[in-house]
């Protein structure tokens, strides 16, 4: 039996009041500790476009989400390049931690560079972990690159703020490292003719390599999140049969490496010295908000299949969030995805709780 829609109304409201910024700053744990024990001098993000704050920006491609109606419930309702309608799940760990947030990385003056210690974000809409990933959309900056970015940032601005080579072997140490990426290579790379175990261990080898070079380079903390559930996102659905259902195969190729990822990190735990590691079932978390009957996350106030922006989503290539797209009047009341690809800040901001708050889907290796 459904609710009455005056407690509909209330409930859902109750919700939409923790999305104030002041409010994310009072939560309390179940437990006293700090997930993953907190006190991190800054933070840096690796990633794609959950993440990107703008870099995009300030490259030559079609990707990007610097106008409206992006960034319509961010601070100041400005499209910062953010590919939502407000914060995004860096954002939440930021605050979450203390932490400003992270700033992009392309966005910032050389001058900038040289003052900011609490970290940097160097995440890149439509990149992956393979070099090639996205370059049909134009310039992206891939796992690889954003690597060498970070080792750029030692060099050239992070040496000028820590007096001794220990300061600052103690800060990199003491910060947090997160990386969300990996979805774009399934999206751009793998089709019906790929072997998954195979796709799986070649974008293993390279995500791992990398890990090891930021250890090499300093990071000893780091935030892992598995790849999303691609097949059950609104520039899929619109095209399976029944009309609205996930595409199991994109979705099992995607598990198994998700499966190889959360197997290797207890090793690379072992195999990197003074390492540790917090694993993010970001996979798990997406699928549950997709079903009311099998998750505590998701509602049935919520459209859960269909994007915010463009209202009128058909799923063809044509069809995306632009400038002049109709779009819903209240994304975070209404949606879990903000356009095709992206979720609403709405979604972000459980992935936060589920993470920090109820520990569901965040553990520590």
């Amino acid at each position: 039996m459904g609710l009455p829609c005056s407690l509909k109304s209330y409930l859902l409201l109750l919700l939409l009041s923790f999305l104030n910024f002041s409010t994310i700053y009072s939560w309390k744990p179940k437990k006293e500790e700090v997930l993953f024990g907190g006190n991190f001098p800054a933070f840096y993000v690796i990633g794609d476009s959950l993440v990107d704050p703008g870099n995009n920006n300030h490259l030559p491609t079609m990707i990007r989400a610097n106008y409206p109606p992006y960034g319509s419930d961010f601070e100041g309702g400005k499209a910062t390049g953010r590919f939502s309608n407000g914060k995004t799940i860096a954002d939440y760990i930021a605050i979450y931690y203390k932490l400003p947030l992270v700033p992009a990385y392309l966005g910032l003056s050389e001058d900038r560079k040289d003052t900011i210690s609490t970290g940097m974000n160097y995440a890149s809409a439509g990149c992956g972990i393979l070099r090639l990933t996205g370059k049909i959309a134009g310039k992206c900056l891939s796992l690889s690159k954003q690597v060498d970015m970070f080792e750029e940032t030692i060099e050239k601005h992070l040496k000028t703020n820590f007096k001794t080579p220990y300061e600052l072997r103690e800060h990199l140490a003491h910060s947090l490292f997160m990386t969300v990426i990996g979805v774009n290579d399934y999206a751009f790379f793998y089709t019906r003719l790929t072997d998954a175990n195979d796709f799986a261990d070649k974008l293993l080898h390279k995500f791992l390599k990398k890990i090891e070079k930021l250890h090499k380079l300093g990071a000893r903390k780091f935030f892992i999140n598995n790849i999303k559930p691609l097949g059950c996102y609104p520039n899929m659905v619109a095209k399976t049969v029944p009309r609205g259902s996930c595409n199991e195969r994109v979705n099992l190729a995607i598990s198994i490496y998700n499966d190889k990822l959360r197997r290797s990190l207890p090793v690379m735990k072992k195999k990197l010295h003074n390492t540790s590691f917090l694993y993010s079932d970001y996979f798990k978390f997406m699928l549950g908000l997709r079903g009311p009957s099998t998750n505590q996350y998701s509602s049935n106030l919520l459209n859960t299949t269909g994007p915010c922006c463009p209202l009128d989503y058909d799923g063809s290539l044509t069809s995306s969030c632009k400038r002049r797209s109709k779009t819903c009047k209240a994304p975070d009341s209404t949606h879990i995805f903000f356009d095709p690809r992206h979720p609403t800040q709405l979604a972000n901001f459980m992935y936060s709780i589920a993470c920090f708050d109820e520990r569901t889907i965040c553990h520590v290796v």
